[in-house]
């Protein structure tokens, strides 16, 4: 994660690793959330949301299932 001219790289994958993304995101825009839903969602005490514009979102590696 790197933070330059208001704009933050972030950088993941899913906890196997076969997805892997990079994306571009504005820091200001990054959520937490700590409502039920948000906990029964995550089985933790809160969720962080963190959301890309389609054009700076980058899939490195795999293939996301829609359920």
């Amino acid at each position: 994660m790197s933070i330059k001219g208001g704009v933050m790289k972030v950088e993941g994958e899913c906890h196997c690793g076969r997805i892997r993304y990079s994306a571009e995101v504005d820091p200001e825009k990054v959520s937490i959330c700590h409502c039920r839903d948000c906990q029964s969602l995550t089985g933790t005490a809160y969720r962080v949301s963190v959301p890309a514009q389609a054009e700076d979102f980058t899939l490195l590696s795999g293939t996301p299932k829609v359920y």
